[in-house]
């Protein structure tokens, strides 16, 4: 039976405010928002998204129906998946609680919708959405955003074992909107909140382990910068050996910039910019890593 989706425009502005949209993309969504629901057939297929967004809460292992199935995928396409995931953000925040999560946390958590859009515009200079593929973790209900990083609870299929997933987001959850110092203080906070975080409130799901896929766990971006934040966050990982590759990874990250990107006219203002494009000016590229930290090492430390 289908449930019928919420499409009252202030409602949605209000769950937006509460999920970090700053006023610029309020008022963008709020024009955006009440032209595209004016069409009958839009409103039939927001209830189509919404009931598959619903089905995936507390489906911690991301599977079953995708809720963006069969949708253009481009950087003008989000409008429709925006307004699902602010449809739907009530129904995970219920879930978490259910869970003992406190209820300022479960929308905290869900607060990354609000830094995706403010991420399009720093990308393409305009209101949109266009990682809705990745808010599909945090709308399954198992993602917390606890200081300076974000978890969620992940299964991997090839050594069939849940990890605590580790991202770097651009911002902290409790600084502006740029701030991103990955201080080694802040790093053990967040560390140490989410061991505690998920064995509490997902007891159900044992992990031992953090794990982390990212360009920053590449030892060529320690090496690049070294006595640096970001060195000393690569340094903490045990390296798999798989190498992906990283080049695009490193623009969006560091720039904000989706191919194609002509690399001269991107910014040398800081360290981390002038690595970026030394090394792909020299004709080398950066790689995707994946590593791994044992939970039992941040209680020891927490204990000591």
């Amino acid at each position: 039976m289908r449930t019928e989706a919420p499409i009252d425009v202030p409602g949605l502005l209000a769950r937006a405010r509460r999920l970090g949209f700053d006023e610029t993309d309020l008022a963008d969504l709020d024009v955006a928002a009440a032209d595209w629901l004016a069409e009958p057939a839009h409103r039939v297929e927001l209830g189509d998204r919404v009931d598959r967004l619903r089905a995936g809460v507390g489906r911690l292992q991301v599977d079953g129906d995708d809720p963006w199935a069969g949708l253009p995928d481009g950087p003008d396409d989000g409008l429709l998946p925006m307004i699902a995931l602010l449809a739907t953000a009530e129904h995970v925040v219920d879930y978490q609680c259910a869970r003992g999560v406190p209820l300022d946390q479960a929308w905290l958590d869900l607060s990354d919708l609000g830094q995706q859009v403010r991420v399009h515009r720093l990308t393409y200079g305009r209101f949109g959405l266009h990682t809705q593929g990745w808010l599909r973790i945090a709308w399954a209900g198992g993602f917390a955003w606890l200081g300076r990083l974000q978890f969620n609870l992940q299964w991997l299929q090839d050594c069939a074992e849940w990890v605590l997933s580790t991202h770097i987001p651009r911002r902290s959850a409790e600084e502006g909107p740029r701030s991103g110092a990955l201080t080694p203080a802040g790093v053990d906070d967040s560390f140490a909140r989410a061991e505690r975080f998920f064995a509490a409130h997902f007891p159900d799901v044992v992990t031992t382990e953090f794990w982390c896929h990212s360009w920053l766990l590449a030892p060529e971006l320690a090496a690049a910068l070294p006595g640096s934040n970001i060195a000393a966050f690569q340094q903490r990982w045990t390296l798999e050996d798989r190498v992906d590759d990283g080049d695009e990874d490193a623009i969006f990250f560091t720039f904000a910039r989706r191919p194609p990107v002509v690399a001269d006219a991107l910014p040398r203002g800081t360290s981390l910019e002038r690595a970026v494009l030394d090394r792909l000016a020299a004709g080398e590229h950066w790689t995707l890593r994946r590593g791994r930290i044992q939970q039992s090492m941040i209680r020891a430390a927490e204990d000591r």
